[in-house]
């Protein structure tokens, strides 16, 4: 495969070394700000309880098995956990070592295919687009499917110029920690994209790596022993991850029905939102790179392989029924690489025009803001209903972003039309930094919202051990997670409407789950009860006229005996 060669003078400032250090100068500061928010409090506290028993092979959440998930984002934590000690900062260090190695594997990868200067330009778009942004400031399983799905390719390609064993074993492990992360998925994705890639290539010796006798047996014996293991400790456990979860999950035939799944326009709404504000180059940029993929042309069929891999993942979760708003995100390196490219081909063609037409809409996105906020609202409440009142919250921040996207966007798009593409790139990326920053801001005013830690510590300070914590309706019990990592004591949860729900029978010694009626005679029982209801929740008749122990954003923390 023939490679863009890049000058030497960029080799020098734009490699992966300084790619890593804007990463980490824009993250490490950042990361230990936010306190842990509902949707990711699970993946801290099922280590934390797993390191309390001495268990490496039983999750549990709030003292219930919870086999949703294989292990290895419990692994990461629960090994930071023993080196670090446990908190909240220390149950992120894993999720930071995870961004870093993604946008290196990024770079990486796309040297290989579209130049040394255009994979720097497509390393710093990924760490600087919002949505890489806003998810990495959290644990998710997601992330480790991205890495383990870039070390994959990385490993596809390196085996493609030197087919040697440690590229294999980097392809077939890479697979492995992908099944340990996510499931089937995890396999499936590079599986499918290097397939296609090598039928796209016609090369037939590239297949030989999908059937090596030693990667496979390496990868079929590494998960037997973890299916034997996890069977014995957890029976039932394979039957329920694999049907359940992986199968019926993705047919929509999940028990029960997933709570949060997101329609196909909002899917592909904000896969746009998270590629901002470099999302308008895209449908432009698409269109030149396929052109550039021809044989013989300026990239030739090796960029196919971020055109596969981009219709992958988004075609899959297109036609599952079960999607999340952050789903696309193993997409977003290969989009990130082909924006990277644009960008170089820009800074080549100073006549090219994309760049400050580009910034021009940018501009008067900036001046709409405030516009846009409440419709931006109403599709979060549609699918979490923590979000209502994020409007209101958010102006001051959205206030000040009015004034400097426009004015960033019309300094960048002046210098082009003068014919300074250098500069017109650079304050495009001040533009992306400065909204990283507003966005920044703007997690953090949310996170009261998402967040139990500040009402966890009152109750830390004031409860008794024998007094109860109860949170009201919510729809998934992983969201009391929150609540328990920070109070450090078991909670109960109450159900309504028939949520929240377990996916399997659990003990009743070590059911949390309660209802209404059983509240009620806690509440009026001798024992003090501490009862955490979000304002969209009408309080039961026995609760009129509670004492508040603590008013919230959107919440309030009742106590029966003050």
């Amino acid at each position: 495969m023939e490679l863009p060669q890049s000058p030497a003078s960029a080799s020098r400032l734009l490699n992966g070394a300084t790619l890593v250090l804007v990463c980490l100068g824009l993250y490490l500061p950042l990361f230990w700000y936010l306190p842990l928010l509902r949707s990711e409090a699970m993946y801290a506290l099922i280590p934390r309880e797993m390191l309390a028993a001495g268990s490496w092979l039983t999750p549990t959440l709030n003292g219930v098995h919870y086999l949703d998930k294989p292990h290895l984002i419990y692994w990461l934590n629960l090994l930071g956990y023993k080196l670090l000690g446990v908190s909240e900062w220390t149950a992120r260090v894993p999720t930071l070592a995870v961004t870093v190695g993604e946008v290196w594997l990024t770079y990486l990868i796309g040297r290989r295919l579209v130049g040394q200067v255009a994979a720097w330009l497509g390393g710093f778009i990924l760490l600087s687009c919002i949505g890489f942004f806003v998810l990495h400031l959290q644990i998710l399983t997601d992330h480790l499917i991205t890495l383990s799905l870039l070390a994959a390719l990385y490993g596809l390609l390196r085996w493609q110029e030197q087919p040697r064993f440690r590229w294999t074993a980097l392809f077939f492990l890479s697979l492995v920690a992908g099944f340990l992360s996510k499931g089937f998925i995890g396999v499936v994705f590079p599986g499918l994209i290097g397939g296609l890639y090598a039928w796209r290539l016609r090369d037939r010796r590239l297949l030989g790596l999908f059937f090596s006798p030693a990667g496979l047996t390496l990868m079929v014996g590494l998960l037997a022993v973890w299916a034997v293991a996890s069977e014995l400790a957890n029976p039932g456990y394979l039957k329920f991850q694999i049907v359940n979860e992986q199968l019926m999950r993705f047919l929509g035939r999940r028990e029960p029905p997933d709570v949060n799944t997101f329609t196909i326009t909002g899917f592909w709404l904000f896969l746009g939102i998270w590629l901002m504000p470099w999302t308008f180059i895209l449908p432009e940029g698409l269109y030149r790179f396929r052109q550039a993929s021809h044989p013989g042309r300026e990239i030739g069929p090796a960029g196919d392989l971020l055109l596969i891999w981009i219709a992958v993942i988004l075609v899959f979760f297109t036609l599952s029924s079960s999607r999340i708003e952050y789903y696309s995100l193993p997409a977003l390196p290969a989009l990130a690489l082909i924006l990277g490219w644009r960008v170089r081909r820009y800074l080549d063609t100073p006549g090219d025009r994309v760049i400050p037409w580009t910034l021009l809409a940018l501009g008067l996105l900036g001046l709409s803001l405030l516009v846009l906020l409440p419709l931006l609202e109403r599709i979060c409440v549609d699918n979490r209903r923590e979000f209502i009142g994020m409007f209101q919250r958010v102006c001051p921040i959205a206030g000040r972003a009015t004034w400097f996207i426009p004015a960033a966007a019309l300094a960048g798009a002046a210098a082009a039309w003068l014919r300074r593409p250098p500069l017109a790139v650079a304050a495009y990326g001040v533009l992306a930094v400065g909204i990283v920053w507003f966005t920044f801001q703007t997690m953090g005013v949310l996170s009261p919202l998402l967040c139990d830690k500040v009402q966890a510590e009152y109750i830390r300070q004031v409860a008794a051990p024998q007094d109860l914590v109860v949170m009201g309706p919510i729809e998934e019990f992983e969201y009391g997670a929150c609540l328990e990592f920070y109070t450090e004591r078991r909670i109960l949860m109450v159900k309504r409407h028939g949520l929240p729900q377990f996916p399997y029978p659990v003990p009743p010694e070590t059911d949390y789950i309660i209802s209404p009626e059983r509240l009620q005679e806690l509440w009026q029982g001798p024992r003090k009860v501490f009862l955490l209801l979000d304002d969209a929740t009408p309080p039961d008749s026995f609760l009129q006229n509670a004492t508040v122990a603590l008013t919230l954003p959107g919440k309030r923390l009742l106590v029966n005996h003050p």
